[in-house]
């Protein structure tokens, strides 16, 4: 759950990433042992969470190994990045209270690693908001992302040598994706351009601006460096990704996780 902040600059939108695991991978929601037993000797104290004192429309997040702080979120765009999925995959009632907005930080002494931030933070939010944060398996319109003739001309294998890693896990090494000119009001761009990204990297940079999640499929393990030329609206983007990228975008549907948040007393009456 590395997730490295995300900064506009002019037109300019770049999007770093570290090494961290797929919006949609079951391992976002089942931490390794190890880190749950890490996680609570972590008191709960170290974790802030206060109505925000960011400006109306403002946000803002920083994560560090040390440290996880983010600013005027609401509730269900929190849990999104505690989990690192899409927010679309966060399933909350609308109770009247899910437009309020929160500051959380965490910060520590030391480095940890992914699965003990991640596992603290979601833990924090369960007991501020008094919620059960649950997985459940639901059918949903995606794009599916495939390469049926293997990678396009446009899309060179960083290094020139493939990783033994897969396309939406992380290799040890940050990528850069980079959306040139994008256009606040669609799904328009001047480009992309990428440094040693993942398939991965691509899917989660698209993924906000389109009308559906994207699945991958392509089996393309490894970092690539590429670039495209830009585009005006998401048919545009697709049909460069195919005859560019030899990736196709296919409509249909899957299974995917969706994370229920309910009130945890309700959780346990049902049980």
């Amino acid at each position: 759950m590395k997730r490295a902040p995300i900064s506009a600059v002019g037109v300019v939108l770049a999007i770093a990433f570290a090494a961290n695991a797929g919006g949609q991978s079951k391992a976002a929601y089942q931490p390794a042992k190890r880190a749950v037993r890490a996680a609570q000797e972590i008191s709960a104290s170290e974790v802030r969470i206060t109505p925000t004192t960011a400006k109306s429309g403002s946000t803002s997040i920083d994560v560090a190994d040390d440290h996880w702080i983010a600013r005027g979120f609401d509730l269900k765009t929190l849990i999104s990045q505690a989990f690192d999925v899409d927010a679309r995959l966060v399933d909350i009632p609308d109770d009247g209270s899910t437009d309020a907005r929160y500051d959380v930080t965490l910060r520590l002494p030391h480095e940890v690693d992914q699965d003990m931030m991640q596992y603290t933070l979601q833990g924090a939010l369960e007991r501020k908001f008094g919620v059960k944060i649950a997985a459940e398996s639901r059918t949903m319109n995606v794009y599916v992302l495939t390469a049926p003739q293997g990678p396009g001309a446009a899309l060179h294998q960083h290094g020139g040598m493939a990783k033994l890693v897969s396309s939406d896990s992380g290799s040890g090494d940050a990528g850069q994706i980079t959306l040139i000119g994008k256009s606040c009001s669609g799904v328009s761009s001047g480009g992309i351009a990428a440094s040693a990204g993942t398939i991965g990297d691509l899917r989660r940079t698209l993924e906000p601006d389109l009308d559906r999640l994207l699945v991958d499929e392509t089996h393309l393990a490894g970092s690539y460096d590429f670039k495209i030329g830009n585009y005006a609206n998401q048919d545009e983007l697709f049909k460069l990704m195919h005859d560019q990228l030899g990736i196709a975008v296919t409509p249909t549907q899957r299974a995917v996780t969706v994370l229920t948040v309910r009130p945890a007393q309700q959780m346990q009456a049902a049980l």
